[in-house]
């Protein structure tokens, strides 16, 4: 089960609050100046143990803990509302520098339920109203709708705000504190036992991770795999010559990585996490190549760029470029003469 925990702090955390989150996670991603979402999956959390963090945060502290990011967040950020819900549903702990909602194991749909629509935050202002108009209120109101009717209203957003009304919710928290690395973390319950699925989760980690690069305007110069099959774990990783932040190119290394780390597994395994993480980041930058001025270039610098070439193709396209065999002087100035000539390996 996993346990999610967001922070909101009345003033701006500093970084020896992240520090000390470290000690508690590896999984602390700031959300604005103000909070940071921790995933304490696995962790005994107790209520001494974030009194102690809060010494290290300014202002007073709200925190919502839960199953899901959505419920962690508004039960932290919608105290004024929390009457409405249910209290068999949660329970509140207070001390003088803060207060921790926790939302109880299994019943995040059902404190969602109650809860007025402006609480499902990912609700843009024309869905909200569009909704009212139809009569819902509630969230519970949206999670009684067969998902169909509310892709017939919302397109194609409604399956996933569905999900989230119902409680379901299984975007990860991600490692970005520090800046230096990105970590994306997995458990699997029930555990993966087929190549498809994980190419699956590899191709939406890519696509989450491709996002996080984009924001930082970076690329990724090293990509490290990790596969857990119960207290063994396997480790895999790429340097990127020039690094990448393209989504289609993330996917084919990670699927790479993958099919490497597999390759010394029996027939029948069981995953049961997976980790990703980017690091060795570098500013992107764009440049307009000079295709007018004329600069002679040496057989060095030559075999240098095509070097340079090739190992971009071998990054693009992973384990399918092949070299063959260099064409002698010979032929090369017989070919000047005989356009047609065939080279020894042909």
């Amino acid at each position: 089960m996993r346990r999610i925990a967001f922070w909101y702090s009345a003033e701006k955390l500093r970084d020896n609050f992240l520090e000390a989150c470290l000690d508690l996670t590896p999984l602390v991603e700031p959300s604005g100046s103000q909070a940071v979402y921790l995933d304490l999956t696995g962790s005994r959390i107790k209520k001494l143990l974030l009194q102690k963090l809060a010494a290290y945060a300014e202002g007073k502290a709200r925190i919502g803990m839960a199953a899901t990011r959505l419920t962690a967040h508004i039960a932290a950020i919608a105290p004024g509302l929390l009457p409405s819900a249910r209290s068999k549903d949660y329970r509140i702990h207070r001390w003088a520098g803060g207060e921790l909602v926790e939302v109880l194991p299994h019943r995040d749909a059902y404190f969602l339920a109650p809860l007025p629509l402006e609480c499902l935050y990912p609700l843009e202002k024309a869905e909200m109203k569009k909704l009212r108009r139809s009569g819902f209120d509630r969230i519970g109101d949206i999670a009684a709708l067969p998902p169909y009717e509310l892709v017939r209203l919302l397109g194609e957003k409604g399956l996933y705000l569905s999900n989230l009304a119902r409680g379901i919710d299984n975007t990860p928290v991600m490692g970005l504190y520090p800046p230096s690395r990105i970590l994306y973390q997995l458990n699997f319950e029930p555990e993966l036992d087929n190549t498809l699925s994980l190419q699956q989760i590899l191709q939406q980690a890519a696509t989450q991770l491709s996002a996080r690069l984009r924001q930082k305007n970076s690329v990724c110069q090293r990509v490290s795999l990790e596969l857990q099959r119960g207290t063994h774990k396997d480790q895999a990783q790429r340097l990127l010559q020039t690094g990448s932040q393209d989504e289609l190119f993330l996917r084919h290394v990670l699927e790479g990585l993958a099919k490497n780390i597999m390759a010394q597994y029996d027939r029948e395994y069981l995953i049961t996490g997976m980790t990703i993480i980017l690091d060795q980041f570098a500013p992107l930058s764009w440049s307009q190549p000079d295709l007018f001025s004329y600069r002679p270039i040496s057989a060095a610098e030559e075999q240098s760029r095509l070097d340079q070439v090739l190992i971009r193709l071998e990054n693009r396209f992973p384990g399918s470029l092949s070299r063959g065999i260099a064409i002698a002087r010979r032929e090369q100035v017989l070919a000047l003469w005989d356009p047609w000539r065939l080279t020894p390996h042909e």
